[in-house]
């Protein structure tokens, strides 16, 4: 049973790893990060894309846990649900800038 368990961690792990694997969807994070909650037509601006890819990289982010939304009105404002993404952004900037020097 034990090793059942630790199998679904990894599943899980893997198919977050790869959803954060996309640069947009590191660009998404970082702008959560700093202004906290954003509505999809404002991370749309803010990416230069449209409202439906918008749409499609937050909802890969939601189905792994990164992201949430709280729904006020007709307006969806996403956040970050699991902070300890942040962590691993982190550290994988880290190495991709020490790997560019």
């Amino acid at each position: 049973m034990k090793k059942d368990n630790e199998m679904r961690v990894f599943a899980l792990a893997a198919r977050m790893l790869k959803s954060v694997a996309h640069p947009v969807r590191i660009e998404i994070i970082n702008y959560l990060i700093k202004m906290q909650k954003v509505s999809v037509n404002d991370l749309k601006d803010k990416l230069k894309i449209t409202q439906s890819m918008t749409s499609q990289h937050l909802a890969v982010l939601k189905n792994v846990g990164i992201v949430d939304c709280d729904k006020q009105a007709n307006v969806c404002y996403y956040f970050i649900r699991n902070k300890n993404i942040l962590k691993l952004l982190d550290c994988v900037e880290r190495c991709a800038k020490e790997h560019l020097i």
